[in-house]
């Protein structure tokens, strides 16, 4: 139990104060024990860091199968806004999302390839999402006949605009620019006639 306890609660240490201004003696404290008891468990703190990078990773990607299998009976159009509106929110809400859009925005210096590998497996779980989706509205002639590759981009690029603008407008003002980029997003990729 205390290995999961300090993977928790050094989630959200990270995630809110960041890798370099968590200390060892804040995530002993945060679980309530001795500092050197967390040497029962860990190596150090980089083996902390690592073990919530890799536990954070495991469950954004959990997370994105799950909703997704919830929505794979909508329409394309449905399907694909609510993987965009689910997404944003879990990303918006959750210590995760928080912990995810930090690391990959400031990394540790030290953990840079580690994060883009993470990164990259998030992002390969997220693509065989979105990819039989894209495909479904080519073949149902709802989407243009782009390469998935290009309408994927396109869907990464938006977001990561998203997580962007989320730290300087309030919820209803970001809640606004999510509404109208979605608007224009689908305006791009939908069908002549649509």
């Amino acid at each position: 139990m205390t290995k999961e306890s300090i993977i928790e609660e050094s989630l959200k240490l990270f995630a809110n104060y960041g890798y370099e201004n968590t200390t060892l003696a804040n995530i002993a404290e945060a679980v309530g024990i001795k500092k050197p008891s967390l040497y029962n468990h860990f190596d150090n703190k980089e083996d902390i860091f690592l073990h919530v990078l890799y536990d954070v990773a495991d469950k954004e990607k959990n997370h994105l199968i799950s909703q997704s299998a919830s929505l794979q009976y909508h329409s394309v159009a449905d399907h694909l806004h609510q993987i965009y509106r689910l997404y944003l929110k879990h990303m918006a809400d959750t210590t995760e999302g928080l912990f995810f859009k930090r690391v990959t925005f400031f990394p540790p210096e030290e953990f840079t390839g580690e994060i883009k590998k993470v990164f990259w497996m998030v992002e390969e779980c997220m693509t065989d999402i979105l990819r039989p989706v894209f495909e479904r509205g080519i073949d149902e002639k709802i989407i243009r006949p782009l390469s998935t590759d290009t309408l994927t981009s396109a869907f990464y690029t938006l977001m990561d605009g998203l997580f962007l603008e989320e730290n300087f407008y309030d919820r209803e003002v970001f809640e606004e620019r999510q509404q109208s980029s979605w608007h224009i997003f689908w305006l791009g990729i939908q069908a002549p006639g649509e």
